[in-house]
């Protein structure tokens, strides 16, 4: 009668041994999306040799902003499946004539995002682009010089965005003095 009771218990441990590794797994998995977004820009900023003061105010603010971006995401009810989507559409569609605005809004249609989610989407972006900018005011000029161009460009303040060469002083100009 022991024994019986003994392999019961035994066998019921094996059985909830590993739904409690999976539920632990499953937890890991949910930040291993966000933390990929930190680790990746990390990897962008190691030209710019980091100071380990700068390094730990990185990981602080990225702390931040993942946490952000995932109660954005949570409140849309965004799932990894559906960003999953939404990416394999994205590389579908990497080759369309479509540009800008219609891109973005044809990927999100095709991905089955509600609008909801498509906003939530962009201010999961708006808060990523505004977080890597913080820490690219952080840096020193040297630092910066060191980053590759791309990266530049794209951490340029927002008020430049569009005025290139010609600052703003294209056609259309001289038509609305004159009204």
């Amino acid at each position: 009668m022991v024994q019986k009771l003994f392999l019961m218990a035994v066998v019921s441990a094996m059985m909830v041994l590993p739904s409690a590794a999976q539920d632990d797994k499953k937890k890991r998995q949910g930040n291993r999306g966000n933390n990929r977004v930190v680790a990746q820009f990390m990897k962008q900023l190691e030209p710019a040799k980091l100071t380990d003061e700068q390094l730990a105010k990185v990981k602080e603010l990225g702390k931040e902003v993942m946490a952000a971006m995932t109660a954005i995401r949570k409140e849309a009810a965004i799932t990894p499946a559906m960003q999953k989507k939404r990416t394999e559409v994205m590389k579908a569609m990497k080759d369309s004539e479509l540009k800008g605005k219609e891109r973005t809004a044809a990927i999100n249609k095709e991905a089955g995002l509600s609008e909801d989610q498509a906003a939530a989407l962009k201010k999961v972006n708006e808060t990523r682009l505004a977080f890597q900018r913080k820490i690219y005011g952080m840096l020193s000029d040297e630092q910066k010089a060191a980053l590759p161009e791309q990266m530049q460009k794209l951490m340029k303040a927002d008020g430049q965005k569009g005025k290139g060469k010609g600052k703003g002083k294209g056609k259309g100009k001289k038509q609305q003095k004159d009204s």
